[in-house]
């Protein structure tokens, strides 16, 4: 199972960090005519499922995953998956959807890329006059923020870069699909819409009742909106420090067909009995 975010050329001018989000056009169809050029076979999770239920025995298969609900999986990756006719699986967040998330990631990159120097809150101050202190600037805001407190995350943002003006929705607003596209690409066949909760929170520092209501509400309104059930999901984060054996049991509960995470692996017959924590690449 590969993971991919987004589907976009890359801009020179922006940061590696939010940069390697990416895989280009040009990558994608290249990548997709080398597998089926080596023997490779493009299945949905739905396939995946019925494969690792029953037993058989395959080889050689593969599934295409998009974290998020970025615009770019609607403008520029479905159009080359339909050429190809490649089944593929959409998780999401319905925060982005609605227009309810902070890009954050996408706003600190124009802060830092627009200034030569940012005083935030507290007086620090960081330098980012060449492209080295811009990379350097980026790591040591992105760890301040992520130690943000969820239920007050907007309130410490805007704290943190109280001396400058900022929208916190105009990326989103620019990066991420309407519920028209997401409608449009579920009524094809090749096209898998799956779960990523509401908000994109780390599940391990939630309640219970918490994921359940970010897991739970999300796929109301996905379903809502498509008319389909929603039977897969992917943790959002997924790796090691973010979901373990609680979250799994948790999800579990839930009864999707497939879960995923973000750790690092390859399928085999043994995840019949992991159904909840199946790896991608």
């Amino acid at each position: 199972i590969f993971m991919l975010h987004r589907v976009s050329v890359f801009e020179p001018n922006k940061l590696y960090p939010n940069e390697n989000m990416k895989v280009t056009p040009l990558f994608l169809e290249k990548f997709i005519l080398q597998l089926r050029e080596n023997g490779y076979e493009f299945i949905s999770l739905d396939r995946l499922y019925e494969i690792l239920i029953n037993d058989e025995s395959v080889e050689n298969n593969v599934i295409f995953t998009f974290d998020d609900g970025y615009a770019d999986n609607y403008d520029i990756a479905y159009p080359i998956l339909k050429k190809y006719n490649v089944p593929f699986t959409v998780y999401v967040t319905t925060s982005f959807i609605e227009k309810k998330a902070v890009l954050w990631w996408y706003i600190l990159e124009d802060l830092i890329i627009n200034n030569d120097k940012l005083v935030v809150s507290k007086g620090m101050v960081f330098n980012c006059s060449t492209q080295k202190e811009k990379i350097d600037s980026f790591f040591k805001l992105r760890k301040v923020i992520l130690a943000f407190n969820d239920a007050d995350f907007i309130g410490q943002f805007n704290r943190l870069f109280q001396n400058y003006k900022i929208d916190l929705y105009a990326k989103t607003i620019e990066l991420t699909m309407t519920w028209e596209q997401i409608k449009s690409i579920s009524e094809d066949p090749l096209c898998t819409i799956g779960g990523h909760t509401k908000n994109h929170y780390a599940l391990n520092t939630l309640s219970r009742d918490v994921i359940h209501e970010e897991i739970l509400a999300a796929n109301k309104m996905i379903e809502k909106n498509i008319e389909k059930k929603i039977e897969h999901f992917a943790y959002p984060f997924g790796g090691r420090n973010e979901v373990g054996k609680r979250e799994f049991e948790i999800v579990n509960d839930l009864k999707f067909k497939t879960t995923t995470t973000t750790r690092r692996g390859n399928i085999y017959k043994e995840h019949k009995g992991y159904l909840q924590c199946l790896p991608r690449i």
